[in-house]
């Protein structure tokens, strides 16, 4: 498996960044990478909760459920299925950790196999820097949508220069 990771400081709470993760259906918000997004799970969060995202690539979609819950601090997602889905398997987690009371460090990990074998295998390195530039801007995205209040607009340029890329 591949590994991405990445983290960004965000002038807010734990409470209020968890808030935002925590609508699960609503991730097009704050990731410029997904043009619309909706629940196809009934309730909101927790493990077992599944969701459908139009990505900002013409014609790609991708499944997600929620395989791991930690109340206020994290989740694991999933991405299960998809159309345009190079991945064999991929799984995502987002975390928070407080730094003081209106400050949290926010980190995104998203480790994956893609799909053809020793083919898929050859084209990790590209996916590589194509999920540290998502992961960047996953974070940026919610670090300005939480510190704004503003949603992101799919494909919209965000300053990543605070977000750190492990």
């Amino acid at each position: 498996m591949q590994r991405a990771t990445a983290s960004v400081e965000i002038d807010a709470p734990v409470e209020r960044i968890w808030e935002v993760l925590a609508d699960f259906g609503n991730v097009s918000v704050f990731n410029p990478g997904v043009t619309r997004s909706h629940l196809t799970s009934e309730g909101g969060g927790g493990v077992g909760a599944t969701r459908h995202c139009d990505l900002a690539a013409a014609g790609a979609s991708i499944e997600e459920r929620i395989v791991e819950w930690v109340e206020g601090e994290s989740y694991t997602i999933e991405i299960y299925d998809g159309t345009r889905n190079p991945f064999a398997t991929a799984l995502a987690t987002l975390s928070l950790a407080p730094i003081a009371d209106d400050r949290t460090t926010a980190s995104m990990q998203i480790e994956w196999r893609t799909k053809g074998g020793i083919i898929g295998r050859l084209l990790d390195g590209g996916m590589r820097a194509q999920n540290r530039k998502a992961i960047a801007g996953v974070l940026a995205g919610l670090k300005h949508h939480v510190e704004t209040g503003a949603p992101v607009a799919a494909r919209q340029r965000l300053d990543t220069g605070a977000v750190r890329i492990v």
